[in-house]
This record gives C-alpha cells, sequence and structure tokens, in this order.
C-alpha cells in the first residue's frame, strides 16, 4: 500500500519526488480501475450504455422496450432510416451534420 500524500495547491510541482509522484499515479489508477469495476454498465464504442447483467436494467425501461418492440411487430409504429430523418431535416432547413 501506499503511503497518502498530501499536497497543497501553492506547492510548486518541483517539490514532489519520483516517489511521490509514482504514488499519486499509483492512488489515480486504482481509484479509476475500482470505479469501473464497480459500475454495474459500461459505455460501448458506439457510446451506447450496455449493462454487465440484465437485473441491473430498470424493470420501467425494459417494460417500455418491450411495448415498442410489439408496437413495431403489430406494425402500430414504424422504424425508419437515420437517413430518412437527416434529410428530412436537411428539407427543412436545419443545420444537422451526418
Amino acid at each position: 500500500m501506499t503511503k497518502p500524500i498530501t499536497l497543497s495547491l501553492d506547492q510548486p510541482i518541483n517539490a514532489l519526488t519520483i516517489g511521490d509522484l509514482q504514488a499519486m499515479i499509483t492512488n489515480i489508477v486504482r481509484k479509476v480501475i475500482r470505479e469501473e469495476i464497480t459500475r454495474d454498465y459500461y459505455i460501448n464504442e458506439d457510446g451506447i450504455k450496455v449493462f454487465y447483467e440484465e437485473e441491473d436494467i430498470a424493470p420501467e425501461y425494459l417494460a417500455q422496450l418491450n411495448r415498442d418492440y410489439e408496437d413495431i411487430v403489430s406494425g402500430e409504429m414504424e422504424l425508419i432510416a437515420g437517413e430518412t430523418v437527416l434529410e428530412e431535416l436537411r428539407e427543412l432547413e436545419l443545420n444537422v451534420s451526418g
């Protein structure tokens, strides 16, 4: 275990030793790893929140997803491509990128 380092905001950086910096970096990395391990989800490369366990998903959210799916299957709701939405927004002269 590393020793705690106490620094003041007005302390010059050159007052730190290599050991102090190493201990600070070690503490920061451990904190980040702890936070990552304790979260019940991660953000994938597309920016979508992905839960590790299905039980971690709010029941209301799952119920809404099921209702949406049933509406799509029954034809009450229609899926539309993102490109179509962008084109319609551009036709309205809205500044959109994509």
